[in-house]
């Protein structure tokens, strides 16, 4: 196979653009790249912009010529010399675009990174066209380092990844502590907007009480201009797929969830890692599929004194939700990384079986937007009940648990 790509000259790579980048041949524009076990046994993939969105995503003055997955063929090229094809994929899902290339890694590959620990570097090549048979782009792949611990060596490790955070990190102890309580061992914050010193503070404080619990991913393309298509997300999809990569080998349960949504265990449930073993153990499913339960604010014109409060918690301020729960969409879901392939925001698109777990055991509380009003389903007049359950069986544990992080020292207020 390595007859198919030509060699390129020994000074071509100090020209070669590295992910993240709009490739040399304005064919790709690629966000990110890892390596995973569990996807299609040991392979690389390549987490790309939809070709369809490229034109909107690039800043106006930057040319580009994008090709879908079926126009293109691509080889990975390792240090090595080694060569393996690349398979692409283009997914459309309602509102939701992801194009992803992955190529299987050559025995060279596979060695360096989890036998010996180094980083990987890796060319993507073109021969697309007849006159491209030089390196289109390259990226340096590390794994990352298994960190999670348990007590209890038998108990399988649940992550959370969140969405793009756009300047919400204040809600984020708050939920990183409530979740911990329940039973999440990990969490992944990818970073977009937030670049003061507030999120430095917060994962720096982890870093010294809790090591290892809490990673950052600089999900910020600034420096190549991107606007989203969607300016409400900052490629969320892309995002989705790339916390499956870098994190389903170490995970057996993962999801990507916003700050404004609590995964609650209900009775007799303390924890949503008792839920899971005791309803679905090692059966081999896909994902759990989670409705939404709204929490809105009482008045729809205004907040409450009470729920205008930011120096509560979010499960204080609001303990009016909607009569039921909202399943007409907007749902989440937990997933088992090695047996999915494919994922949207609200549910996998392909994978094995999805679940939908009994709505008396667990329930995905989401909450109204914690700095703005906005409309809620379900939140009109006369359609909320109040709630207070989470509120009483949570508050003052996830309190605690912050005072002790904070080592009662700090004069900082970061609920």
């Amino acid at each position: 196979m390595s007859i198919v790509v030509a060699a390129w000259p020994e000074n071509a790579e100090d020209n070669i653009p590295i992910v993240p980048c709009l490739s040399a041949d304005g064919h790709l524009l690629v966000l990110s790249v890892g390596a995973s076990r569990i996807r299609y046994g040991v392979s690389l993939t390549f987490i790309t912009v939809y070709p369809t969105d490229m034109k909107t995503v690039l800043p106006k003055h930057i040319s580009s010529r994008p090709l879908s997955s079926n126009q293109q063929s691509l080889w990975c090229i390792f240090s090595d010399g080694s060569v393996t094809p690349v398979y692409t994929y283009d997914s459309k899902y309602y509102g939701e675009r992801i194009s992803l290339l992955d190529c299987p890694l050559s025995q060279f590959a596979n060695d360096q990174l989890w036998k010996l620990n180094q980083t990987l570097r890796v060319y993507l090549a073109s021969t697309t066209t007849k006159d491209r048979k030089i390196p289109i782009l390259k990226a340096f792949v590390k794994v990352p380092v298994v960190s999670i611990t348990s007590s209890n060596s038998s108990q399988e490790s649940f992550t959370l990844c969140t969405s793009p955070l756009h300047n919400k990190a204040k809600y984020l102890v708050q939920w990183i502590e409530f979740h911990r309580l329940v039973g999440f061992s990990k969490f992944v914050i990818y970073n977009t907007t937030d670049t003061d010193d507030y999120l430095s503070t917060i994962i720096n404080i982890y870093a010294q009480k809790h090591p290892d619990l809490v990673d950052v991913v600089q999900w910020n393309f600034s420096t190549l201009g991107l606007v989203d298509v969607l300016p409400t997300r900052y490629f969320q999809t892309e995002a989705l797929h790339d916390c499956l990569i870098r994190y389903g080998d170490q995970s057996e349960w993962l999801g990507m969830f916003d700050l404004d949504e609590y995964i609650v265990p209900l009775h007799p449930y303390e924890t949503i890692v008792d839920y899971v073993h005791e309803n679905f153990g090692r059966r081999i499913i896909g994902s759990i599929n989670l409705w939404s339960q709204f929490f809105c604010n009482k008045n729809a014109s205004a907040y409450t004194p009470e729920e205008n409060d930011t120096n509560c918690l979010t499960i204080e301020r609001f303990t009016f939700r909607a009569r039921n729960l909202y399943k007409s969409g907007r749902e989440k879901y937990l997933y088992r990384p090695r047996f999915v392939q494919y994922l949207s925001i609200h549910q996998q698109v392909i994978g094995l079986s999805k679940e939908q777990p009994s709505e008396k055991h667990i329930t995905l509380a989401h909450y109204v937007s914690m700095t703005r009003l906005r409309t809620m389903p379900e939140c009109g007049f006369n359609e909320t009940v109040e709630d207070s359950g989470i509120r009483n069986r949570f508050a003052n544990r996830v309190k605690d648990a912050i005072e002790t992080l904070m080592n009662k020292h700090s004069n900082r207020s970061i609920l």
